[in-house]
């Protein structure tokens, strides 16, 4: 089973919409059956790298690590599973009565094309394929950016832009310290030969690519041009974004993790910023009334977890951040096509305007119910497990300060959307009032999938996190990985390696 297949289909889907320019009925018809492929192929692909098998694809059969090679293993899956789910949620979001036809029919290409860099990006098996690839989606995102054509939106990609390209020059001069040490930017071979480079040298690298990376997961205090571009965005834009975008930054991460267990300072520099964020994140998140700005200062919060996590480097932490991110993409995506339906239907972003029954009454309040309970962390929903999970990691590492931080985070981020719930869904004197805003159900299959996928995960936690643990010793135990790669150059499209 060849690697270049989730590459492939949204390149073509891209450059097809992008050329045919059809109406945004047609578009949406064949973006939905883009991902419905996709999604049968991913399913096939589960089964592949099932038992620590690898995907090893090397491009026009160059012998691995001279050329490009593609490489998909558990975690690779798993991210592109998350990715292709997203993608189908906010597909069936972004419709034309609610957005326009406009911004469904300029969305779409952009779209594909910003599904092709993140796959590339989960399948790339080299460092600077995986810079390629940041970029392209990067040139993707600044165009979805301005889809929605408002002078908020132009001035918050400024910000964004140029902290992208500081955090790109950064990256690229780790990359080109990396390749001087060692000769190589192949991920396999890095991790072999990682370990004779200058220790100094080898530091100023791989912290040139921590700093990009987490720079990408919107990580305090890099962390501003978040809350600044996630509200500009069409919410079911935004809530892509949120669900996967942010999450390449923590991809990055997770995938360098091999060269960085040879450092322990920077990995303590990860669980403490990671800390910072969780709990500085959510105190900023509470002092909000816009409501997709308050739920973007809760990702920086929600990332800082996930890092923390990253940042132990142990299997527990690690699995448990995978688990988290699957978790917060799931959960985090429903609450901005929730916030969608809430600013359309209030005709406000400000949650001081909003009120219950223009909010969309009960069908609303429990969809909204099910993710904030399950971003707050309360059982028996996959918040719960993920934290849990998270706080078994820090007290096994005995990082009891990163601890505490989570502990008060997670109290705060409960406030938070309750706070959302006092002033969108509590019933209020003068309730009864006329209104304005037609209160149907809109946008109700989106809606309704998003939170039983919440639901699916949390009554799945247990194949989830066992997923997440092979994913993760795949990662801290490379050694599978290494050989697959380094011994494909004899096979262009093979299945290898078990752990």
């Amino acid at each position: 089973m060849s690697a270049f297949w989730p590459l492939l289909v949204p390149a073509l889907l891209g450059s097809l919409l992008w050329l045919w320019r059809p109406s945004a009925a047609v578009s949406r018809a064949v973006s939905l059956l883009g991902v419905v492929v996709l999604a049968a192929w991913i399913v096939q692909l589960f089964a592949a790298t099932s038992g620590g098998h690898v995907l090893v694809h090397p491009l026009g059969g160059w012998q691995t690590p001279y050329g490009i090679t593609l490489a998909l293993d558990g975690l690779s899956v798993l991210f592109l599973a998350l990715l292709i789910t997203l993608l189908a949620v906010v597909l069936l979001a972004l419709r034309p009565g609610a957005h326009g036809d406009e911004t469904v029919r300029r969305a779409h290409p952009l779209l594909w094309w910003l599904t092709f860099g993140l796959s590339g990006a989960f399948t790339t098996g080299d460092l600077f394929n995986l810079f390629v690839m940041f970029e392209l989606v990067l040139v993707a995102s600044y165009l979805l950016l301005q889809v929605p054509g408002s002078a908020r939106a132009r001035a918050a990609a400024l910000p964004t832009v140029v902290l992208n390209l500081v955090t790109s020059l950064l990256f690229l001069a780790g990359l080109g310290l990396l390749y001087g040490l060692c000769g190589s930017l192949n991920l396999a071979d890095l991790t072999v030969r990682i370990g004779d480079a200058d220790p100094l040298l080898r530091r100023a690298a791989l912290g040139m690519l921590v700093v990009a990376f987490a720079a990408k997961a919107a990580v305090v205090p890099l962390c501003f041009w978040m809350p600044a571009t996630y509200p500009t965005l069409s919410a079911p834009l935004a809530a892509l974004f949120a669900g996967i975008m942010g999450k390449l930054g923590v991809y990055a991460l997770i995938r360098i993790l091999p060269l960085l267990q040879s450092d322990p300072l920077l990995l303590d520099g990860l669980v403490v910023a990671g800390a910072l964020s969780a709990l500085l994140g959510v105190l900023a998140a509470l002092s909000q009334y816009e409501v997709r700005r308050l739920l973007a200062f809760h990702s920086v919060s929600q990332v800082g977890y996930i890092v923390l996590g990253i940042g132990l480097a142990t299997p527990a932490g690690v699995a448990a951040a995978i688990f988290f991110t699957i978790h917060h993409s799931l959960v985090k995506s429903t609450l901005y096509l929730v916030a969608d339906e809430l600013e359309r239907r209030n005709a406000s972003r400000d949650l001081r305007a909003m009120a219950f029954r223009r909010s969309g009454g009960a069908s609303m309040a429990i969809i909204f119910g099910i993710a904030a309970f399950s971003l707050a962390g309360l059982p028996p929903f996959s918040g719960f497990f993920g934290k849990l999970a998270l706080f078994r990691a820090a007290y096994l590492e005995q990082t009891w300060l990163a601890l505490v931080a989570l502990l008060v985070a997670s109290v705060f981020t409960l406030a938070s959307m309750l706070k959302i719930w006092q002033f969108a869904f509590a019933t209020r004197p003068g309730d009864d009032q006329p209104i304005s805003v037609a209160s149907g159900f809109g946008g109700g299959t989106a809606l309704l999938i998003a939170a039983l996928l919440i639901l699916g995960f949390g009554f799945a936690a247990g194949p989830a996190h066992e997923r997440s643990e092979q994913a993760a010793f795949g990662v801290l135990e490379p050694t599978g990985y290494v050989e697959s790669v380094l011994s494909a150059d004899a096979r262009p499209a093979s299945q290898a390696g078990g752990r």
